[in-house]
């Protein structure tokens, strides 16, 4: 049965997700700018045109019937936002192997734990979506990326699928009171922050460029990007997995860890992301085209998450923002004389 949430508690969440995401986007609100998706009609109709000339033709009904597509489409347009619609497209397409890897845990766990075996042997995987990823739009990440930025991002994505199933498999175990490390490396593993924090800052034309250029720029950022894009899904579907009484999650393992509740655990990690973000903007300050990336980044990977259903945002400030932007249209009519 899931936890009621008393209203005490939804305040101390609501003024820790406020403080969190003012603080890593230059001072955006939770209104209902911040609760409204971005229309991705044209970057999913490119896709879907991408797909059909893939082994994926015939099996577009898997990525619609949990809504993969569209997921994966909106993760593009928010986390490339300052990239370019063709960086978005190769976004889109790599995001629907994770929302699909994940979804098909419970049902397929013996293709998750003989995937990368598969892989060297270079037999099928027994699922379209792993196949594809593996022999078709993998080899591609070469013509998008640095060459180590590719053979990075590779490696993260199949990371990610064994770090989820350790996740699952956890769910029902406690953390050892000596294990202080683990609640970080389980994270690192399930986040796709890895993969994310790479082609997160990276310019489109990276790959035409020597990596002395590129690649070396940025790169001492990356565990700061790591730890920031963690921080803005852990802060952000806290409230979600709150409500749907989820365990074992990384604020759980923190609170449990630090020995504090969940919601102090919750306001514990927003500092840790307001600080990350100060961090990477403070490496990045005589790197502005990467600097630039980053901050349009983080605003875009926090408005996909403040707009994205599923973690349930409009329940806990629907009101509010509607209150705000009554109050700014308000405003701007008795500005302009009307009452």
């Amino acid at each position: 049965m899931a936890p009621i949430v008393s209203e005490a508690d939804n305040a101390r969440i609501r003024d820790t997700l406020s403080y969190f995401v003012d603080g890593v986007t230059g001072g955006a609100k939770i209104d209902e700018n911040a609760l409204t998706a971005l229309n991705i009609d044209k970057l999913r109709a490119e896709v879907i045109s991408r797909l059909a000339s893939t082994s994926l033709r015939d099996h577009m009904d898997v990525l619609t019937a949990k809504n993969q597509l569209n997921n994966a489409c909106n993760v593009a347009a928010d986390f490339a936002n300052a990239q370019g619609f063709e960086y978005q497209v190769v976004y889109a397409m790599l995001t629907i192997m994770f929302f699909h890897a994940d979804d098909i845990l419970d049902d397929k766990p013996d293709v998750i734990k003989s995937l990368q075996r598969n892989l060297a042997t270079g037999k099928p995987f027994g699922d379209p979506i792993l196949d594809w990823f593996a022999r078709e739009l993998g080899p591609q990440l070469w013509d998008h990326f640095d060459p180590i930025v590719a053979n990075m991002i590779l490696v993260a994505c199949y990371d990610f699928i064994n770090g989820t199933h350790v996740e699952n498999s956890m769910r029902d175990t406690a953390v050892h009171a000596r294990a202080e490390r683990f609640p970080d490396w389980l994270r690192f593993k399930t986040g796709l922050s890895p993969m994310y924090s790479l082609i997160a800052l990276a310019r489109p034309d990276d790959h035409t460029r020597p990596s002395a250029d590129g690649f070396c720029r940025y790169v001492q950022t990356v565990p700061e990007v790591v730890i920031f894009t963690n921080a803005v899904n852990d802060v952000i579907s806290f409230y979600k997995e709150l409500l749907a009484g989820e365990k074992g999650n990384y604020i759980d393992q923190r609170a449990e860890k630090d020995r504090v509740d969940v919601i102090t655990a919750l306001r514990t990690l927003a500092e840790e992301g307001v600080a990350a973000y100060e961090r990477i903007r403070a490496m990045l300050a005589d790197a502005p085209e990467y600097r630039a990336n980053f901050e349009a980044y983080a605003r875009g990977i926090t408005h996909f998450h403040t707009a994205c259903p599923r973690y349930r945002l409009r329940e806990l400030f629907g009101q509010t923002s509607q209150n705000e932007t009554n109050g700014k249209v308000n405003g701007a009519n008795g500005a302009n004389g009307h009452s």
